[in-house]
C-alpha cells in the first residue's frame, strides 16, 4: 500500500474549521426565565432566574434559582450590565420564558423583544406571558411546595403555562409564532396572563393585543371559549363547567361540567354592496357530560334538554367575548386578514385601523352530547 495515501486525511484536516461557535458550560451562566418592566423614569428593569447547582454536601446536585436584575435604556443594555454583575458571562440561548409587567405590555412590546429577533443564539420558542402586576413579582416568586423553591423556576412557569395550552386554558404561543402577527395588519393576538401571589403563580386569562399594545384582558373560564372560538383548542380534551341558565334551582343541581371531546369552528367573512362587513361564527362542540345532578333524565329528552341549555349559555357566553373584543378593537379572529385575502377592494376603502369595531358579527354556538361517562 502506498503511504502517501495516510498523509491524506491529515492534509484535508487543515481545511476544518472546526467548532467556531462552541461554548463551554462551565463559562457561562444559563438564563431559564426572564422579565421585563419599566422604571419610573421609562428605563427597562430587565429581571433573571439563573438555576445554580448546590456544591454542599446536604444539598449536592439540587438546583436553585438565583435572581439578578439590572436597569438600562434599552433590553440590550441590561443584558451587558448583567453581564458586570455576574461572575461568567450571561448566555439566553436555553430560555424558557419571558414575562412581561402590565405596563411594560401597555406599551409597544416590540420594542423590548427586538433584541431576541435579532439575536441568533435566542430561543425564539421560548413562552411569553403577562404578569398582572410587575413581571420581577413573577421571577421573585418563591413557592410553597419545597421542590420549586428550590428548583428551576424556569422549568416551572414552563411547564404551569404548557399545561394550560394543553387543556385549551391559554393558546400555544411563543416568541417566533407571535412575530408575523405582530406586522398583520388584518389580525391580532393573545398572550397567557399570569397572576403573582407571594408563595404562587397562577394563570387567569390571557391578555389580548391590538398591534404591539395589550388592549385588554378576557379572564377565568371565558378564555377557553375564547380559544375554541379562535380555533386554537388542543388535542386534548378539555374539561367545563357552565349554569344551566333555564333550571329553576339552586346549588350543584343548577351546574354541569362536560368535556369537550371534539370541535368544529366555520367562520366566514362577507361584505355587501355597501360596504357593511358581515362575520358569521358557528362552532360545534361534541361533549361527553362529567357531572350532571342525578334529578336530570339521561334518556333522549333529558339529552336534548342539556344541549339545548348548554348552547344557549355558551352562545350568550360568545356574545360577551366578541362585544368585549370589539371594545378593545382586538381582531385576533383574522377578519381583517380574511378582507384582505379575498375582499381587497373592501380592504382598501374601510378605516384599516378601526375596521373591527363595526364589524356585524353573527355567532352560535351548538352542543351536541356524544356520552355521559362510565354511568349512563
Amino acid at each position: 500500500m502506498n503511504k502517501k495515501w495516510l498523509y491524506l486525511p491529515l492534509v484535508f484536516s487543515l481545511f476544518l474549521t472546526g467548532c467556531w461557535d462552541q461554548v463551554q458550560l462551565n463559562q457561562i451562566k444559563l438564563i431559564k426565565a426572564g422579565g421585563f418592566d419599566y422604571t419610573k423614569d421609562g428605563k427597562v428593569r430587565t429581571t433573571a432566574a439563573i438555576p445554580q447547582v448546590q456544591p454542599g454536601a446536604k444539598d449536592e446536585g439540587q438546583e436553585r434559582s438565583q435572581v439578578f436584575s439590572a436597569v438600562g435604556h434599552t433590553a440590550r443594555q441590561t443584558r451587558i450590565y448583567l453581564d458586570r454583575r455576574i461572575a461568567e458571562r450571561v448566555d439566553s440561548s436555553k430560555n424558557l420564558i419571558i414575562v412581561l409587567g402590565k405596563e411594560a405590555a401597555q406599551k409597544d412590546i416590540y420594542n423590548i423583544l427586538d433584541v431576541f429577533y435579532r439575536d441568533p443564539k435566542s430561543a425564539l420558542n421560548a413562552k411569553l406571558a403577562i404578569s398582572s402586576k410587575k413581571a420581577s413579582d413573577i421571577i421573585n416568586t418563591r413557592f410553597q411546595e419545597p421542590n420549586v423553591a428550590t428548583g428551576n423556576l424556569g422549568e416551572y412557569l414552563y411547564d404551569l403555562v404548557e399545561s394550560a395550552e394543553e387543556t385549551s386554558f391559554l393558546p400555544d404561543v411563543n416568541i417566533q409564532t407571535i412575530c408575523p402577527v405582530m406586522f398583520d395588519p388584518g389580525q391580532d393576538f393573545a398572550l397567557p396572563y399570569l397572576q403573582p401571589d407571594k408563595k404562587e403563580v397562577e394563570v387567569i386569562g390571557v391578555a389580548v393585543f391590538k398591534e404591539h399594545v395589550m388592549a385588554g384582558t378576557i379572564l377565568g373560564p371565558k378564555s377557553i371559549l375564547f380559544n375554541f372560538l379562535n380555533a386554537q383548542e388542543s388535542n386534548k380534551s378539555t374539561s367545563a363547567t357552565r349554569k344551566l341558565p333555564d333550571i329553576n334551582e339552586s346549588g350543584p343541581t343548577k351546574y354541569v361540567t362536560f368535556r369537550i371531546k371534539k370541535s368544529k369552528r366555520k367562520f366566514n367573512v362577507s361584505v355587501n354592496q355597501k360596504g357593511d362587513i358581515r362575520a358569521d361564527l358557528t362552532l360545534n362542540l361534541a361533549v361527553s357530560i362529567g357531572e350532571i345532578p342525578m334529578k336530570h333524565k339521561t334518556d333522549a329528552e333529558g339529552v336534548k334538554m342539556v344541549e339545548q341549555q348548554l348552547s344557549k349559555e355558551l352562545t350568550k357566553e360568545a356574545h360577551g367575548i366578541i362585544k368585549k373584543l370589539q371594545s378593545y378593537n382586538s381582531d385576533t379572529f383574522g377578519v381583517g386578514r380574511q378582507l384582505i385575502a379575498f375582499h381587497n377592494d373592501a380592504w382598501r376603502k374601510i378605516d384599516q385601523k378601526n375596521y373591527f369595531k363595526t364589524v356585524d358579527f353573527h355567532s352560535k354556538v351548538n352542543v351536541k352530547v356524544v356520552g355521559f361517562g362510565i354511568i349512563e
